[in-house]
């Protein structure tokens, strides 16, 4: 009875204000405010349109509700806010950061500028969010939605389900600060080094840092890099790489394949030019071919064998620039040298066969004169 009674002045005073309350053109009127402190300053309104305002002041009061419970909190000392339940801590004061949100079930946003939404995420990386359900974002400035994701390092992204950046503990908690920058996104993918990107299933970088893997939704194993910097991709369907926007140019593997197939359909091709074999022989012949290694290639016992762009560019004239190969032209070349070649043993094979004949009617014609000759010479009886 004493606190409705001590409850009634204030009631009264915001009522009284309310009333008195000045109309804007610029906004609805106040319906209900409520004041205190001083100087006497707004801590609630209620407008006409339905909009409500709380105001408070950072570094000051207490938290207004600790404990389990279902309830919407704003709590003025940190900027937080929080709405949804808990069945614990996780919106106490020792759990809530400054500048803070927090909604749904069982969320914690511990850290400063912390984002956290869906149930049982818990987000203690500082302007970090996440997203979804049982997820963890430990990581500074990390992201994370789906569910059952760990997203540990700096600035890490995990997207999906049961998905991870950084190394976890033996709990399954984020353990270390690894995996800054890292990417994993699908089911159950995992960049566990700086500056790695896992995408599919099961994908893996295998603490290989810079590593990128790319895993397809086949079940037999996962797909895990071996080494850093290393770009891995599974695509048990085929491989198709297209470098236009109408898809005529470009590159594929079949399925089960090992080996590049290059766009050469007649009907995407055009401005056909016949070839004389004889001259693609003559240039050819000035394209020097050597045993060379790349500068940079780790392995020094690594040695190719082929042309300079240079000197095929000079010669031929194909592809862009005169710094790369394109393998379809040197294939092309090849094939053109092969079938002058071929024309070549065709005519010697066919001027052989006129020799061989002429050889055998004279050798032929010898026999003959040889034979008349010997009946001539033979004594007469």
């Amino acid at each position: 009875m004493n606190a409705r009674l001590r409850l009634l002045p204030l009631l009264a005073a915001a009522v009284l204000s309310a009333v008195s309350a000045p109309s804007a053109s610029a906004q609805s009127d106040i319906l209900l405010r409520m004041r205190s402190g001083s100087p006497l300053g707004d801590r609630f309104r209620v407008d006409s349109a339905g909009g409500l305002v709380v105001i408070g002041r950072i570094g000051y009061g207490i938290i207004p509700a600790s404990g389990p419970g279902q309830r919407l909190m704003y709590h003025p000392f940190k900027a937080a806010f929080r709405a949804g339940e808990v069945n614990v801590s996780q919106w106490d004061d020792a759990s809530i950061g400054f500048y803070s949100w927090a909604g749904g079930l069982n969320t914690t946003a511990s850290a400063f500028g912390t984002f956290a939404f869906g149930d049982n995420v818990t987000v203690s990386g500082t302007d970090a969010a996440g997203f979804g359900s049982a997820s963890e974002v430990r990581g500074t400035a990390a992201f994370s939605a789906g569910a059952s994701n760990h997203a540990c390092g700096f600035a890490s992204v995990a997207i999906g389900f049961t998905n991870t950046t950084g190394e976890l503990d033996g709990g399954g908690s984020c353990s270390t600060g690894s995996g800054q920058g890292a990417v994993a996104i699908g089911y159950r993918a995992t960049a566990d080094a700086d500056y790695s990107v896992a995408i599919g299933h099961r994908a893996s970088t295998n603490g290989r840092t810079g590593a990128i893997v790319f895993a397809d939704a086949s079940t037999t194993d996962s797909v895990e890099a071996s080494a850093n910097n290393q770009f891995s991709v599974r695509a048990a369907g085929g491989y198709r790489l297209y470098s236009n926007a109408t898809k005529t140019t470009g590159v594929s593997i079949n399925a089960g394949g090992s080996s590049w197939n290059v766009i050469s359909d007649r009907n995407r091709k055009m401005d056909f030019a016949a070839l004389d074999g004889e001259d693609v022989l003559t240039r050819l012949r000035r394209v020097p071919v050597s045993e060379w290694r790349y500068i940079g290639e780790e392995d020094r016992a690594v040695r190719h064998i082929g042309p300079m762009a240079q000197d095929w560019h000079a010669a031929f004239g194909l592809n862009s620039d005169d710094r790369t190969i394109n393998m379809s032209d040197l294939d092309g070349v090849n094939l053109a040298a092969v079938k002058a070649l071929e024309a070549r043993t065709t005519d010697l094979a066919r001027q052989v066969a006129e020799r061989d004949a002429r050889i055998e009617s004279l050798e032929a014609r010898i026999a003959r004169l040889e034979a008349l000759v010997n009946a001539q010479a033979a004594p007469k009886p």
